[in-house]
């Protein structure tokens, strides 16, 4: 068959396919329906692609040797009662071969398009007939697969536009070299950091600002809050010192994050990148540390998140962070998989202070290292590093680094992945 959007949007949907969405339904077609086999098929250009199944293989084959071709071109279901007596489907290698199929029932499923982009089939090893009631139930279950196909174009949808949200542009400030990513557990989540630069209020010159927050839960509703928060808190930034940027966010996202029973943590640092100072503000987050091979020290403080029913006083504090060290926030996806402890985190600085890795590179590996030790929250790392001059730049190789900027030197790379920047800044002359 020729090419289409609807066998285009069913390789999207195959090649990003969350385990086990769509396990329930064909568990429910093969127990209801007591076939050895049920399957969802997407059909795309050339390739059937088999994303949940029992009792046959996911995987992929040839459009040509698919049952599930012909039901994508009906609107009802085909039904099939001896594949060897149906010249369509009698030499195609699931009859002549292993498994030997014979019987046949499929209802096609259609995509956020409204077109059908693949079918919920049930396969026999023996010729049957489905009587009225099992094809009213096997309706059902193809209309119960249209809507988990809708929630996963809509939650791909929303982590395209969360990722979009995150900074990919070198701050307009020297002397720093910063990077963050973000790996959510699912297609979106409440994970995100940012970074910009505002005038001080006190007219002492010009401030990098940092922010990492972690809004409670994962998905769709948890990205749309995250993405609240990080521009009401750009906002407020812009003419007033962090703790009252912080209060002020309170109280606009208060209504919503009480409406969804949601909280927010927060991390905010306004770093002097000629001198090092650092005034920052802990808003029941907890992980952030400046590390060097002297040691690290946290930057927390006993503040609630925002959105818990009593608010709080949220006063900044500050610190120095020296050109030999570095400023690490993560979120609690990280620190879950070292057991909550400090004591596991020091263990690891030494994997993140060589001198010779980028910010970037440091992320990734903290990113990395969470997901390989299968953190089942969203993860996300920033690192920032007082440069003095410019340095070496290596953007990192590792899945999920999306931009890599060097100012100054008249290019850049751009790719795809999960969510991340890093950026590098020459110290201004003089």
């Amino acid at each position: 068959m020729p090419p289409s959007p609807a066998r285009q949007e069913a390789e999207a949907l195959a090649h990003d396919v969350p385990a086990e969405r769509y396990d329930r339904v064909v568990r429910l077609a093969q127990a209801i329906f007591g076939a050895p086999i049920a399957a969802l098929n997407l059909i795309g250009n050339d390739s059937q692609y088999t994303v949940a199944s029992l009792g046959f293989p996911k995987g992929e084959i040839a459009v040509d040797d698919s049952v599930c071709r012909v039901t994508v071109q009906q609107d009802e279901i085909l039904e099939v009662r001896d594949l060897r007596e149906d010249d369509r489907f009698a030499s195609i290698p699931a009859v002549t071969g292993g498994p030997r199929v014979r019987f046949y029932a499929g209802i096609p499923v259609r995509g956020q398009s409204g077109q059908n982009v693949g079918a919920l089939c049930i396969l026999d090893l023996v010729p049957r007939t489905l009587g009225r009631q099992q094809r009213e139930m096997l309706s059902d279950l193809g209309a119960l697969l249209e809507r988990e196909l809708a929630v996963q174009e809509e939650m791909d949808l929303a982590g395209q536009v969360q990722r979009l949200m995150l900074p990919t542009a070198a701050p307009d400030i020297g002397g720093v070299e910063i990077a963050g990513r973000v790996q959510p557990a699912r297609e979106a989540g409440g994970d995100y950091f940012d970074w910009y630069v505002v005038d001080d209020p006190d007219g002492e010159g010009r401030r990098l600002q940092v922010v990492l927050g972690d809004v409670m839960g994962k998905g769709l509703a948890a990205s749309l809050i995250a993405s609240e928060v990080r521009a009401v808190m750009r906002g407020h930034s812009r003419d007033a010192e962090i703790d009252e940027a912080v209060r002020r966010t309170s109280a606009t996202t208060r209504h919503d994050l009480e409406a969804n029973n949601r909280f927010s943590t927060l991390w905010v640092g306004r770093l002097d990148p000629a001198t090092g100072a650092l005034d920052y503000l802990d808003a029941g987050h907890g992980l952030a540390i400046i590390a060097s091979d002297r040691g690290y020290r946290r930057l927390d403080q006993p503040y609630l998140p925002l959105g818990m029913p009593i608010e709080d006083e949220w006063t900044r504090d500050d610190d120095t962070v020296a050109e030999d060290e570095l400023l690490v926030v993560v979120s609690d996806g990280v620190f879950d998989v070292l057991d909550d402890s400090f004591e596991q985190v020091e263990a690891k600085l030494k994997d993140i202070l060589d001198p010779g890795l980028s910010c970037q590179q440091i992320v990734d590996r903290i990113v990395d290292f969470a997901v390989a030790n299968a953190a089942t929250d969203d993860v996300t790392a920033l690192a920032v590093r007082r440069t003095g001059a410019e340095p070496a730049f290596d953007a990192g190789t590792a899945e999920g680094t999306t931009t890599s900027h060097r100012v100054g030197s008249g290019s850049g790379t751009s790719g795809t992945g999960t969510a991340g920047g890093s950026q590098e800044i020459p110290a201004p002359e003089g």
